[in-house]
């Protein structure tokens, strides 16, 4: 699976995407963890917003290989 990352995320991370192999089933939680384990938990906080497909998803959708990842922090403005 193909897990893009935006804005200050992506900075932090220094790379706009990354390749995941996924278990069978997992969820966004899962794979939250899974991306917390590999990088560290500072670049994923509670905040961090996940959409599948290009729809904001919560932490209890399933994703699959063939789905597009994307995380990015909450925007705000000024």
């Amino acid at each position: 699976m193909k897990v893009y990352y935006f804005a200050s995320l992506k900075e932090a991370l220094k790379i706009p995407s990354e390749e995941i192999i996924l278990s069978a089933d997992m969820t966004v939680v899962q794979l939250r963890k899974k991306l917390v384990d590999k990088h560290g938990k500072c670049h994923f906080p509670g905040n961090i917003l996940c959409a599948v497909n290009q729809e904001i998803a919560n932490d209890e959708v399933v994703v699959s290989d063939s789905d597009e990842v994307a995380f990015y922090p909450p925007v705000t403005g000024g």
